[in-house]
Order: C-alpha cells, then structure tokens, then sequence
C-alpha cells in the first residue's frame, strides 16, 4: 500500500533537492531532484492497493519510464521490465501467467491502444506524468502474497525462450549498483548516456549504479549510427558511455572522431569483443585521456559480475576482469570442487547482487530466496594467478548477440519442421546446420525469427552438411559439429 513515508526507503535521493539529476532527450531540459521525486510520488499516489502488486511497465527509454518505475517501487510494488515493442500476443502471453494489477507504459505503445477496447478488464488512464498511461486491472488477482523482497523482475533465457523472469530483491539491485560506482569511480560529476534499454539489465545498470552516485542521466533513443545521437550525447555533457560489441563494431567503422570530448568513460558488456577492437578503442580512448572498462555480468547477477580496471585491459586482454567489491569469482570441476589458477571449469559467482531465483507464473513470486547469494553463471573458463577471469565457452546453449542472449535450442525447435538441424554460436552469430540440403525456405524463417528477436538477420549464417554428426545416445555432438560447420 502507498505511504509517502516510502520514498526515504529508495536509496537514490539525496540532501541535495536542486541538483540536476534526469535529461530527456525530447525536452533537453534538465530535472532536478527535487521535480522527479515529486513526479515520482504523484504517479505513485496512482498505483495505490492493498498490499504488494504487480507492476509490469513497457518501458521506453523516456523520461516517463523511468518516473514510472522510481513511482512504482515508492507504491512498494514488484516491477518487470518489458520491451514495449513486444507484439501484442507476445505481452498477452506474459500477462497470462502473470496477472499483472498495473501495465504502465507511454501513450503510442500498442498494447495499451489495444487493452482501452478490452471492456471489463482493463481501466486505462491517463498518467500523473505526461505521456503516461496506466492500466489497472479491474477484477483483483487472487495469489499467495508476493515476497517483500522482490523489487524487479527481468525476462532472460532469449528473446525468443520462454516467459522466465529472473526475480531480483531491492537489496540485489542496489548492491550491484554501489558495486558499479565503486569500480567505475562514478561522482557527482558523472552523466550517464542512458541509450541501451531500461528493460535490459546492463542497461538498468547504468541508470541505478549514476543514482546511487549521486550522478546525472541522460536519457536518449537514437541509434549510435545517427548523427543526432552524438549531437545529443555533446549536449546534455554525456561522460559515460555503455555499449555491447554491436556499438563498438559501428563506432570502429564511424571513427573516434564522432565522440564528443566530454565522454571519459566507456563500458563494454554484453558478450565477447574482439582483442583486437579492444586494443583499438583502448588505444583512442587513452590519447584522449579517457578510460575504458571491460565488464563480465548476467542478469542473474543484478546484472554485473567482473571488470578489468582501465590501467590493467592492455595487459589482460581477453580476460573479463576481477570480482566486483564484496564478490568472489570461482572454477569448479564437475563435482563442485575448486581447481587451481589456469584450470578450465565452471564459473561460480558469490556475492550480495545475485538473484533469489526465477519465476515462471505469479505463484513463484511469492517465494524467498533460493540462491543464497550462490551463482551457477553456465560459462566455462579459467583464472590466472591474480584472480582475472577467462572464458572459454557456454555450458548452456546459448549465444550472445548485440547483448542479447538467443537461446540455441529454441532456434533449433523454430527451424526444425525444415529438416535435421544444429545450432551453435561462433562470435556473436548464430551457425545453423541442416543435414543435406538447405531447404528452400531456411533464411526467410531465420529472418522472421530475427526480427522476432530483434537481431540483425546477418547474424545467422546457414550451412550443410552431409550427414549430422552425433554420439552414441543419439544426441547431436555439438562439439563436432562446430569443427566441420563450413560457414
């Protein structure tokens, strides 16, 4: 239930009420923080119900999305966050199992056009913010209590899995964002260029680790390759920019030239960059006095696990980097024992921003802790003597693209009506495998799924082969497989 008492509960506000805190990129006018917490609080006064609720808001990058979340955690509810671009039937099929009490999102998102002509089940209306809509359910949802520790739910397992959501508690999430502004030494003076999604976890990161700062975000949705993004990124005094190997790919070919003098701080996540792009970009960030991080984390982990201080990335290339503060990094065997420095094995992460489980339907919300702060990350890899990790593959199957983890084995279960089928990853693509000929319609049902996953459909590349290798119990050797694939 809402209690203006709440807002002191957020770790975010300061003793300073006039120092600027949020840029749109609409208005390219500053918020204080004295106007987003009243923003927050109007909103919240919106979400008012008995006990703890379910929030799930589509959330744009705006400034509304994110008052809609600091409102929605003031309101003292659990918050997923969605892709507002998600078919309607995709997000039906999460509310399905959900039964969210509120979906709040901005004005041109379709599903909210939608549920206005759903009589009875949705009231819709207008934000305390501008631009803003709230759907309330009408018919209360009959569920166990939701844990009072759950804070944010985000989807994992692929875009194209099914509707998982990694449960994280209000402690998780702000562990890991002090975690974030230690290791990146994040003050006052920092700004935050706030372009990768609020739904997605590196690119909540970047948003909770400034607030816990006390730093300044800039919120913007231009794409990297725009000539407006950069003006925007000068504008509002951008120092930090985050991107996956997808940005840094683009910003080789755009050239250093592009980025504006005042950015000082460049991140990358999200999936493995090429030594030699890394050595590249370290090498123009260094003659403009700038320092780039490379960072290791999953969404399990609140989402960030490792990082190579800027002073050590030429000297550890290919290494992930250390523990974050208050984080371990360890191998284990297959039956859960250490091994020594330079053995390859599972990654396990312990540390206070793991996650309390997932969820699968609105029952699971209700449930502890089941972690113990204990992560089985499914990566492969070993340590040298230092403690800087290395990672050699996946255990599960699954790839990263443009940060985005695409489950294998659901390409796999899409294509596999075409024919006998494998799919591995190489890089950031995917390699799918037919066994004989590769049937006609292959590469427009791979494109379709990549639109789907929102992917560039580049990032498939199609082969055959003669006869599918596979082992003694019938199973595909993947191992094998990724030796002969010809593509």
């Amino acid at each position: 239930m809402f209690d203006a008492d709440r807002e002191n509960l957020l770790p975010f506000w300061s003793d300073a009420p006039d120092r600027q805190v949020l840029w749109d990129d609409r208005t390219r006018i500053w918020l204080t923080e004295r106007e987003l917490r009243a923003q927050c609080m109007a909103v919240a006064r919106q979400l008012e119900r008995p006990g703890k609720g379910l929030v799930f808001l589509l959330s744009s990058n705006r400034a509304e999305a994110l008052v809609a979340f600091l409102a929605a955690v003031t309101a003292g509810h659990a918050v997923a966050l969605i892709d507002p671009g998600l078919a309607v039937d995709r997000i039906d099929n999460l509310c399905a199992p959900y039964s969210p009490d509120f979906v709040l999102g901005c004005g041109e998102v379709e599903w909210l056009r939608e549920a206005a002509n759903r009589p009875g089940e949705w009231d819709i209306a207008e934000g305390e913010q501008s631009g803003l809509v709230v759907a309330s359910r009408r018919t209360p949802v009959s569920a166990p209590a939701i844990s009072p520790d759950l804070q944010v739910l985000l989807l994992t397992s692929g875009t194209t899995g099914n509707a998982k959501f990694v449960r994280l508690s209000a402690r998780a999430i702000a562990a890991n964002a002090k975690q974030i502004a230690l290791s990146l030494s994040l003050g006052t003076s920092s700004v935050a260029i706030a372009h990768l999604p609020l739904h997605y976890s590196y690119g909540l990161s970047v948003v909770t680790s400034h607030l816990a700062a006390g730093a300044r975000i800039a919120l913007m949705d231009d794409a990297i390759t725009s000539e407006s993004f950069w003006q925007k990124v000068a504008a509002s005094g951008g120092t930090h920019f985050p991107g996956v190997p997808f940005h840094y790919a683009v910003l080789a070919r755009l050239g250093f030239g592009v980025v504006p003098v005042s950015v000082d701080t460049l991140t990358q996540a999200g999936g493995h960059l090429g030594t030699d792009l890394q050595k590249s970009i370290l090498q123009k960030a260094e003659e403009r006095g700038a320092r780039m991080f490379v960072m290791y984390g999953q969404t399990e982990a609140s989402p960030r696990i490792a990082t190579v201080p800027p002073a050590r990335l030429r000297e550890k290339l290919g290494s992930v980097g250390l523990a974050l503060p208050d984080g371990r990094l360890q191998i284990v065997d297959e039956d859960g024992a250490p091994l020594a420095s330079g053995k390859t094995g599972a990654v396990v992460y312990q540390g206070p921003n793991v996650m309390m489980g997932y969820a699968e339907n609105r029952e699971h919300l209700a449930l502890g802790d089941v972690m113990g702060g204990r992560l089985e990350t499914g990566d492969l890899g070993w340590m040298d003597r230092e403690g800087y990790l290395f990672l050699s593959g996946r255990t599960a199957r699954f790839a990263k693209i443009a940060g985005l983890r695409i489950s294998l084995d659901d390409i796999e279960r899409e294509v596999s009506e075409l024919g006998a089928v494998a799919c591995i990853e190489r890089g950031e693509r995917v390699i799918v495998m037919f066994e004989g000929d590769v049937p006609a319609d292959a590469k427009a049902r791979l494109k379709t799924i990549a639109l789907s996953a929102k992917i560039p459909s580049s990032s498939f590349a199609v082969g055959s082969l003669a006869q599918m290798p596979r082992k003694s119990n019938g199973k595909i050797d993947y191992g094998r497989v990724k030796e002969i694939a010809n593509v």
